[in-house]
């Protein structure tokens, strides 16, 4: 057996593609894990209210943070490409203060939006009273959120991509499990959603600081010939930040139409599902993720070593998708059951979830080699359509059918968008990253 895999390693070169990967699908892996201990502790032993609270202003931050990260936490790593000798570190920090700066800025502007809007129109929109009070609470941790991203994102600059994935899987939600903890003991269990945006604030101090000691270790030299203007920091952001905010919008909307058309119970039931088809999407990212700047070099220099990595690289993610979705699509209602038996109310719509992500796998890294190849006005439009046919749906299904509306409007939007993107691609760099 062992040698046979061997052998599948071998035929294919798995190991030029994976390489360093590996270990970074391990660490990824290893948060995910902690990621369901904590939701099994929360669903087990929590009210499905105040988990759904938490889902929401879990997947309210995912959004309204993707904005005020502005595409820096992908522009960083196009950065990192252009100014990737010793000797450059310098320009690159200049770049890391400049996006840093601007995070500032707009986490500012977003909460005054935020805390401009009167309670009223939250509670209208919403129809309840306390989603309001959430989402203000929510606005005063965007500065961290976005920067605990950005200094994750940024370790990967100095290919430090272990780091990266440890604080992404494992130290971000370190110190919300802890948390947990000290409210069990003192059985508080009204504050979960502060202590999970609080848990930003200290992930934001201990990877600021790491990035700090990487500066005093390099000690870099800034020359006014490579200085960067924040006019270029901002075209290199903006494009992404846009896409970024569809991306965002096209996973994240299906939560806000089924919080408006039904209550935190289900939510928590739906959020649930959406942590386990979570296992599916990691493959796509941590494979894009380490692909990211490699796509960014072969695209300019090797277009034929570039389709070589992306046919490997979408075999990888395939392979891996349809062993774990079948798992998951077989043991659907055992899965659910494990974080309590109300939450195997929404078997259908994990089973419709794992179908249509799977078939997205088919599609390889779409959003990473756009961002990549500087085509990100194109991911732009795709997304954009995607959104709306996505908000049509969950109009019109979620009053119907509730999380089996959000489920196949969710579904059917992320193949659609992956299967434009990849036909945009083939016509246009005659590049396939789809399954071949």
């Amino acid at each position: 057996m062992v040698k046979k895999l061997q052998e599948y390693f071998n035929r294919f070169n798995l190991h030029n593609v994976l390489g360093g990967a590996l270990r970074v699908l391990i660490l990824r892996v290893l948060g995910v894990i902690f990621l369901f201990g904590i939701t099994l502790y929360l669903t087990n032993f929590y009210s499905a209210e105040v988990v759904g609270a938490y889902e929401f202003t879990r997947s309210s931050l995912f959004l309204i943070g993707g904005v005020t990260l502005l595409g820096t936490d992908q522009s960083i790593l196009f950065f990192s490409g252009r100014f990737s000798k010793p000797e450059q570190a310098g320009t690159l920090f200049q770049v890391y203060l400049k996006m840093l700066a601007l995070l500032l800025g707009v986490s500012i502007v977003l909460l005054g939006i935020i805390l401009a809007i009167p309670k009223e129109y939250y509670n209208l929109f919403f129809n309840d009273q306390r989603s309001g009070t959430l989402l203000m609470k929510m606005g005063f941790c965007l500065f961290f959120y976005a920067v605990t991203l950005f200094n994750t994102e940024f370790f990967r600059a100095f290919d430090l991509h272990e780091k990266s994935e440890l604080y992404r899987g494992i130290l971000k939600q370190l110190p919300f499990g802890f948390g947990l903890l000290i409210l069990f003991l003192f059985n508080q269990h009204d504050y979960v959603v502060e202590v999970f945006l609080l848990s930003f604030l200290f992930c934001a101090l201990l990877s600021g600081l790491e990035v700090y000691l990487k500066y005093k270790r390099l000690n870099p030299v800034v020359s006014r010939q490579t200085s960067i203007r924040f006019k270029t920091v901002l075209k290199a952001t903006i494009p992404i930040a846009i896409s970024a905010f569809g991306f965002y919008l096209l996973i994240s909307i299906d939560v806000f139409f089924l919080k408006r058309y039904t209550n935190f119970e289900t939510l928590a039931y739906y959020g649930t599902s959406i942590k386990i088809i979570f296992l599916i999407s990691t493959l796509i990212n941590v494979m894009g993720s380490y692909l990211s700047v490699r796509i960014a070099d072969l695209f300019v220099t090797d277009q034929v070593a570039l389709q070589a990595v992306l046919k490997k690289g979408v075999r990888v993610i395939v392979g891996l998708a349809l062993l774990l979705s079948v798992i998951l699509f077989v043991f659907a209602a055992e899965i659910l059951g494990v974080f309590g038996a109300a939450y195997q109310e929404a078997v259908p719509a994990l089973r419709i979830l794992i179908a249509g992500h799977f078939m997205s796998t088919l599609f390889g890294v779409t959003q990473v080699y756009l961002n990549m190849t500087k085509k990100q006005v194109v991911l732009q439009y795709i997304l954009i359509i995607a959104v709306v046919i996505n908000a049509i749906l969950n109009s019109i299904l979620i009053p119907k059918y509730g999380m089996l509306g959000a489920a196949v409007a969710s579904a059917f939007s992320v193949i659609f968008w992956n299967g434009c993107a990849v036909v945009w691609v083939y016509k246009k760099d005659r590049i396939k990253l789809f399954l071949h």
